[in-house]
């Protein structure tokens, strides 16, 4: 019994194995958020229809390659510590041969229903394509549209400009092929010779002092032509008291010389009310009549 019972066993595990093997040979899954392109290894077709997420029926010597359907974002860096270990990080020149050295990060996805061209033209799967054709495209973009700029101008904001001009590029050469670049740009500074990077610093500072030395002057001839209105503010206010005080006395003046005599009239009448013994005259003389009277 022990025997017959070994026997089942085998041939239940025969059995597993036979489809196993068919399963391998005729069923293929894709990944959620994947697509799948199958790709004949005998005759090297690729059928032009991807296979959505799940279980698939496939033929002899046909293999699925999968695409992930999401954004995928990659950075080449200098630093052992950011991505691979490795140094990936890029050379690529500007004008007058400067080389410059950069860290690179680029954020894509691949349109679905482009997937079974994109492996029809490569014959790579996405991290390949990733690591060998796009890079190889940021390359030769960075290379070819570098060479408008000079060290000092993509310090200073120059590189905005060529991180959009490879982005566009590489969408121009790879649209056709479902690539999609949704982001590119430069993780860090970029990273110059040393003796350009010298240069480069030496006139930023002089170019800041210079702009110091404006900025004191500016302010010197801020504070001399402030002194200049408060010292003829305070003069001209000097004058106009001068000119009150002229226009004061001139007052005065023409008012004693209009007004003196009448005054003087005044007190003498004054003088002689107070004199009058309440007496009238005994003698009285006509209009226009001259006397002579002896006064003691």
């Amino acid at each position: 019994m022990q025997i017959i019972s070994n026997i089942r066993v085998l041939g239940m595990l025969a059995v597993a194995a036979v489809i196993g093997f068919i399963l391998h040979l005729f069923v293929a899954s894709v990944s959620a958020n994947h697509v799948g392109v199958e790709f004949n290894r005998i005759d090297g077709k690729v059928e032009p229809i991807p296979l959505s997420s799940g279980w698939h029926f496939i033929g002899i010597g046909t293999s699925v390659v999968e695409f992930p359907t999401f954004t995928q974002t990659y950075t080449w860096t200098q630093s052992k510590t950011e991505g691979s270990p490795a140094d990936e990080s890029m050379n690529f020149q500007v004008a007058s041969g400067v080389v410059i050295n950069a860290d690179i990060s680029i954020s894509y996805s691949i349109d679905s229903s482009k997937a079974p061209v994109l492996y029809q033209k490569y014959k790579r799967g996405y991290e390949e394509i990733t690591s060998q054709i796009i890079r190889n495209a940021i390359r030769n973009a960075l290379n070819n549209y570098g060479t408008a700029y000079d060290a000092e101008g993509l310090l200073a904001g120059g590189k905005i400009r060529l991180a959009e001009q490879v982005r566009a590029k590489i969408n121009h050469e790879m649209n056709q092929y479902g690539i999609v670049v949704e982001q590119f740009g430069f993780v860090n500074e970029l990273r110059l010779p040393a003796n350009i990077q010298g240069a480069i610093n030496a006139k930023i500072q002089a170019t800041q002092e210079a702009l110091q030395s404006e900025a004191l002057l500016r302010k010197n001839q801020a504070d001399a032509a402030n002194a200049v209105a408060v010292a003829k503010g305070k003069a001209d206010a000097k004058i106009a008291e001068a000119q009150g005080d002229a226009r004061a006395l001139e007052v005065v003046g023409e008012a004693i010389k209009k007004y003196g005599a009448e005054a003087a009239q005044v007190k003498n009448q004054t003088l002689w009310i107070e004199k009058w013994n309440g007496q009238l005259p005994t003698t009285s003389l006509g209009t226009n009549t001259t006397a002579m009277i002896g006064v003691k």
